[in-house]
């Protein structure tokens, strides 16, 4: 690689019901095995609900050297939530992270890259819950969310929290995040080499997955807030993903978000006004 890269992954359960196995514990620790084995240092978003049931996980991904980050309270899209729900919930979340592990919890991811124009409103609420940085917005027109016109590169929210946007490359004419998820497991490797020679010096590039898509035993169940064709995306390529994740993870070496973040000079980034046109308006 030409390029550091920094590994996260994104705890959570997907499932819409209890009536399903509940495999993510097995499958996180399957996932951390793989990381220590590698020597890798991750930083781990997980979901607040999921860690108060399998808080052991959680401790074991905090001893082993990892940065914990905060998922939300539950895997829902902020646009479903109401902004006081969400404050309650999240420094709730924060502080049982913060009690479980010892760690100061610095950054946030929102459930899938939810942050965008419409959803805003929880910018401020970042900054007041006390984290330092914010890995959620997907800087490109994408069928979930995505919010067109923000910088590719670390900036800072007006009177709030750095913002790390996830990695994009241009590809027949489409932006893509091609470095985690379903763009990961579906596409050849020559995407993403060629995504990250073109990257600017100014980006910080990061990869992220999920312990589920490691899971090829998994029966597949409709998701929650998706439709029917990215459920059916979600179990496509994952027999392979651990081979795939192993041969990208041996030339990937970077310091967590969090140590990156504090290591930043803030006057030298760029500011952002979420409620600027120029950061981009979903239509």
């Amino acid at each position: 690689m030409l390029k550091k890269i920094t590994v996260t992954l994104d705890v959570e359960d997907l499932r819409p019901s209890r009536a399903y196995e509940d495999r993510s514990k097995m499958m996180t620790e399957r996932v951390l095995d793989i990381f220590l084995e590698m020597g890798i240092r991750a930083t781990i978003f997980v979901v607040g609900d999921l860690a108060r049931r399998h808080p052991e996980m959680i401790i074991r991904a905090s001893q082993e050297g990892h940065e914990i980050g905060l998922h939300s309270h539950k895997h829902i899209p902020l646009q479903l939530l109401a902004p006081q729900d969400f404050e309650k919930e999240l420094k709730e979340a924060k502080r049982f992270l913060e009690e479980t592990t010892g760690q100061k919890i610095n950054g946030f991811r929102a459930p899938t890259m939810s942050l965008t124009y419409k959803t805003r409103w929880a910018i401020p609420i970042l900054q007041e819950a006390g984290f330092t940085y914010s890995s959620s917005v997907l800087p490109a027109k994408n069928p979930l969310y995505g919010w067109d016109g923000t910088p590719t590169y670390p900036f800072r929210w007006l009177n709030s929290v750095i913002e790390f946007p996830c990695p994009i490359t241009n590809l027949f004419g489409f932006n893509i995040p091609y470095l985690g998820g379903a763009y990961f497991r579906l596409f050849p490797s020559l995407i993403r080499k060629m995504g990250i020679r073109r990257a600017s010096t100014k980006e910080v590039l990061w990869t992220y997955c999920h312990p589920w898509e490691f899971d090829k035993d998994e029966k597949y169940y409709q998701l929650d807030h998706v439709g029917r064709l990215t459920s059916r995306i979600a179990w496509i390529g994952r027999s392979g993903m651990e081979n795939k994740m192993r041969n990208f993870l041996r030339d990937t070496s970077a310091a967590s978000l969090g140590d990156i973040a504090e290591s930043m000079d803030l006057s030298s980034l760029e500011v952002v006004n979420p409620e600027s046109p120029v950061a981009g308006i979903e239509k």
